[in-house]
């Protein structure tokens, strides 16, 4: 499911589960712990999912399972959102599809999130299916969208690139055939920062997200709950 590359002194790692990369507590454990053994260097990370989709979002069938399956499926997705905002190097997201949530979260809690012009749409769609958001999404929209992004959320619109762009999901949209070259843009200058300032000024700029989000409670599945 994740494959990791060094790459020219940074990390790439590849979410492809050969479908539409809906996330359950094993993919997203397996994220947070590739995550962390890139922390060992302190190099710079990229996250990438399928071309066409970087994912569906949670996978359906861990909240069909039970209680006990959904709420560690929710949990599991809360450790990969603060395992991004506590990584002490830069993570850059590399979007070149669809992101529905919890694809759309880990744009929002990455240092770069770049899109792609295409036919697809980011952003969080739950009340259209029927589905309330846990609260740590919530949080972490709340920090990161703009007020339109933010009214968004309830009414589940969602975005084409440049739409996601505005928002805040997305920092850049570029072309496809541009994604390459944005992208080893992006590591060369997250590259030349200064690692020990760049982790100083990333815990402090998060420290209060990061505490928001850890004190958050998950869904008791007696009503609505996300998807």
């Amino acid at each position: 499911m994740i494959t990791t590359e060094t790459r020219d002194g940074a990390h790439i790692l590849t979410m492809d589960d050969g479908k539409v990369n809906a996330l359950n507590k094993e993919k997203l454990d397996a994220l947070v712990a590739a995550l962390a053994e890139c922390a060992n260097d302190q190099a710079p990370v990229a996250i990438r999912g399928r071309k066409g989709i970087f994912s569906a979002g949670f996978d359906l069938k861990g909240f069909a399972a039970g209680p006990e399956v959904a709420t560690a499926q929710l949990q599991a997705g809360k450790d990969a959102i603060l395992a991004i905002l506590r990584h002490p190097a830069p993570v850059i997201t590399v979007c070149e599809g669809h992101a529905y949530p919890m694809g759309a979260f880990l744009m929002l809690a990455a240092d770069k999130a770049i899109g792609t012009e295409g036919e697809f749409v980011t952003g969080m769609n739950e009340s259209a299916i029927g589905m309330a958001l846990p609260i740590y999404p919530m949080i972490l929209g709340a920090e990161r969208l703009t007020p339109r992004g933010k009214k968004a959320v309830a009414t589940s619109e969602m975005f084409a690139p440049h739409a996601a762009c505005k928002v805040g999901y997305f920092d850049k949209v570029v072309a496809p055939d541009e994604v390459e070259s944005a992208l080893k843009s992006e590591l060369v200058h997250m590259k030349g920062l200064n690692a020990g300032a760049f982790n100083a000024n990333k815990s402090a700029m998060n420290k209060q997200l990061i505490a928001d989000i850890e004190a958050s409670p998950l869904p008791d599945f007696g009503g609505a709950w996300a998807a």
